[in-house]
């Protein structure tokens, strides 16, 4: 995977993203909540380095970070629009600061110094996940949370998107939506030298309206046993939390 990857290219749909990623701080998302419930007993006592890896406009920040006051939460982004956001967001918030760069970059100034990671809704957005999980084992003492799409049986799937109302669809297939075959992670995990993985399916229990027919956002359909899937355009959100123990 390329170093040089961006996922905001430009700034022209900047209000669109910043306007999208507003939404999960008037709201906390349900998997905001489970990473909340598994986080909180590990963090609430302590003096802990946090890293909120491609942490967006901090949402998570701004709210964990009442969890643990005594630890440091260091949010870092690729995008200077998105950090500008969580600065703003996160303005009251002592124990809270924002940095732009690129996870790739982080082992040259932060070798195992981040007692715990954060890598929220990420990876599927990426070409590979390979480098990106290295990175953050490298920079990483204790645990890593992540979330992402993932399929039970030995397949990735690659879906790149292109999505014709916003501005970066004139520069083709440029975005990605992964599926990642999460036997064949899980031994990349323990590969690595994980010392522990477990995972969580994620399984929503509210309902969520169907977006216009050219929006790629994330809506539910109820099961007849009661149970909901999401589906984001075409693509069925197959969500995994996973929490690794180094």
């Amino acid at each position: 995977m390329s170093h040089n990857y961006k996922y905001f290219p430009n700034e022209h749909d900047k209000d669109f993203y910043i306007n999208s990623m507003k939404k999960y701080v008037d709201t906390k998302q349900k998997i905001d909540l489970k990473l909340e419930e598994l986080l909180n007993p590990i963090i609430k006592n302590e003096s802990f380095q946090i890293l909120d890896a491609c942490c967006g406009i901090g949402h998570l920040d701004y709210f964990f970070s009442s969890l643990s006051p005594s630890s440091t939460f260091f949010g870092i982004d690729q995008t200077q629009f998105l950090i500008d956001e969580a600065k703003k967001l996160c303005m009251d918030k002592n124990n809270v600061s924002f940095e732009v760069d690129d996870i790739y970059n982080l082992p040259k100034k932060y070798s195992k110094f981040f007692d715990i990671t954060i890598n929220w809704k990420t990876i599927s957005w990426l070409p590979y996940y390979d480098e990106c999980i290295k990175s953050l084992f490298t920079v990483t003492k204790k645990h890593i949370f992540l979330s992402s799409l993932f399929y039970d049986g030995d397949i990735d799937f690659e879906i790149k998107v292109r999505e014709y109302k916003k501005e970066k669809a004139k520069e083709g297939f440029n975005q990605f939506y992964n599926v990642y075959s999460y036997p064949r992670f899980e031994k990349f995990l323990y590969d690595l030298g994980a010392k522990s993985v477990k995972s969580f399916n994620f399984d929503i229990d509210i309902d969520l309206p169907k977006p216009p027919i050219d929006d790629i956002g994330t809506y539910t359909l109820k099961l007849d046993d009661g149970k909901r899937i999401q589906i984001s355009g075409p693509i069925m959100m197959l969500w995994k939390i996973v929490q690794i123990d180094l």
